[in-house]
């Protein structure tokens, strides 16, 4: 009887060994996947842009890798005038850098005097000018 117990009881340990080393490399993986998750994600420094619409001022900064601005409510810049597209122009933040593009507008996205034909790079103080509108970018490193 004694023996059949040991038995029992070694099985039960054993059993238990497996499903704690198992908790173990689960809890381990899970740390690893949300490690990479967050080094994966960019990091986007803030931009602030700054314009005024018939003399009413609209300041908003940004932290996030991506900004749409246009006319559509749904853009997180919304700039409500008529010579500006829906969705007029992407500002975007990779390689360490905010960059802009012009999505197809009517008016087409000026960068300083200069329209934008393909993305190019923002830098602190550029002027984009969407229709007849003006926004100044300022960008926190």
């Amino acid at each position: 009887m004694n023996a059949i117990l040991a038995l029992i009881l070694r099985g039960l340990l054993l059993v238990l060994t497996y499903v704690f080393v198992g908790w173990i490399g689960y809890t381990i993986l899970k740390d690893l996947r949300s490690l990479f998750a967050r080094q994966s994600e960019p990091v986007a420094s803030t931009i602030f842009l700054r314009s005024s619409i018939n003399q009413d001022p609209i300041e908003m900064d940004f932290s996030k890798p991506e900004i749409i601005l246009g006319r559509d409510p749904d853009c997180e810049f919304t700039i409500p005038d008529e010579t500006i597209s829906l969705r007029h122009c992407k500002l975007s933040y990779h390689h360490k850098q905010w960059w802009a593009n012009d999505l197809n507008s009517t008016n087409g996205t000026f960068l300083n005097q200069d329209l934008i034909e393909s993305a190019v790079i923002l830098t602190n103080g550029d002027v984009l000018r969407l229709g007849n509108v003006s926004i100044i970018v300022q960008i926190n490193q």
